[in-house]
């Protein structure tokens, strides 16, 4: 009979990954600009051009598709940054030199900006990140906990900037100064509404973005560049 059912349901709603990927992207545009509560699954149904019992038969219930957009969210970071990422971890335990570090570091955030501002849907992402991770939003509410692709990341460029001061810098200090460079990133990430008021920009092309990595790079490398070893002593002296 369940054999039976799941037959019938493929004659009714469309199939396949393709589908899938138009419903979450509709859900991520329309919890990004109302909310969860904002938005039905009937409204999100309509706005994909799928019959509403679809939304069920591939995620169950509203929820559902919430979590499979979240999941997507962190699939697509991992894709874009995630090779950087790791070919700084090969890096790590080699002891590489400090400019293999940098240029590293450097790859991984001009990864990440590709993938925050670079995608034909990078905007609708960052508004639906936003409204996720609000006072009140759907993280809070679930208790979820900070971690997985975006912690993976942080504690790498940490990792780079406690190899490079060594002992000269405590904990603390190491964590303040790579979440200071990364958020070179997220302060435009994050305040996509003041873009135009700090940067005249009314929208951020790809040449924008272009020019956008290449400050980054030049300040990143600077910065990490201040506290490198001096000549003669190893990053742990």
């Amino acid at each position: 009979m369940t054999s039976l059912r799941r037959k019938n349901a493929e004659t009714v709603y469309p199939r396949g990954e393709e589908t899938k990927a138009k419903i979450i992207a509709t859900a991520i545009s329309l919890f990004g600009e109302n909310g969860f509560a904002g938005v039905s699954a009937r409204e999100i149904a309509r706005a994909a051009d799928v019959p509403a019992p679809s939304l069920q038969y591939y995620f169950e219930n509203k929820e559902g598709l919430y979590n499979a957009c979240v999941e997507y969210i962190h699939g697509l970071a991992w894709k874009a940054v995630g090779p950087a990422v790791e070919a700084v971890e090969v890096l790590l335990p080699e002891f590489a030199d400090v400019d293999r570090l940098i240029d590293g570091y450097c790859r991984i955030l001009e990864s990440l900006a590709d993938f925050l501002f670079g995608m034909p849907d990078a905007s609708s992402r960052a508004l639906f990140v936003a409204q996720h991770r609000a006072p009140g939003g759907r993280a809070a509410q679930t208790g979820e906990k900070k971690g997985g692709t975006g912690r993976r990341i942080a504690d790498c460029c940490l990792a780079v900037v406690a190899r490079i001061a060594g002992q000269r810098l405590t904990d603390d200090e190491a964590r303040i100064v790579s979440t200071t460079i990364s958020g070179q990133l997220i302060i435009v990430h994050l305040a996509r509404d003041h873009v135009e008021e700090m940067l005249g920009w009314q929208e951020i092309t790809t040449a924008r973005v272009v020019a956008l990595k290449a400050v980054v790079r030049r300040q990143t490398t600077a910065i990490l560049n201040s506290y490198r070893p001096a000549q003669g002593f190893s990053p742990t002296d």
